[in-house]
């Protein structure tokens, strides 16, 4: 996968990709000037991350024939203070809707996206681990990868 980000001005970079029309704005931090322009990369890497996770536990869901009408992935992530400010924890939430949704579908779904064919958790997971917190109306649970 080719991906080029080119700078626009001072700390504002666009980047595009070979595979979609789109462009994304990226910016730096404003402590370290960056103007609002764009997303921050640490932040672009939670997306990922929340994004690959809902599409694959959702993939899971629909191959075992279930009806999912909404999954929503809510990140959160600590990191060391001093450089270089990598992730130490990171905790996903999902709040999913379906008729027939059991806790097993979707601690099995989740599971699976975390261990095996989510590559942006399972690599990101390498360095910080990952919690997963669920709700599916009255149905709480925890996945983690261990």
């Amino acid at each position: 996968m080719k991906i080029r980000v080119n700078q626009k001005t001072d700390f504002h970079f666009i980047g595009k990709g070979e595979d979609i029309d789109l462009e994304l704005p990226v910016d730096a931090a404003a402590h370290v000037g960056g103007k609002g322009r764009g997303f921050r990369p640490p932040a672009l890497l939670m997306y990922s991350i929340a994004a690959c996770m809902g599409i694959h536990t959702y993939e899971a869901l629909h191959q075992a024939g279930k009806h999912v009408e909404d999954v929503e992935v809510e990140t959160d992530g600590e990191r060391r203070p001093d450089y270089p400010k990598v992730y130490t924890k990171i905790m996903l939430t999902f709040r999913m809707k379906g008729p027939d949704l059991t806790d097993k579908d979707v601690r099995d779904a989740i599971h699976e996206a975390l261990t095996r064919t989510c590559s942006i958790a399972v690599m990101a997971s390498q360095v910080a681990p990952i919690t997963c917190e669920y709700e599916v109306g009255s149905l709480r649970g925890t996945v983690t990868a261990a």
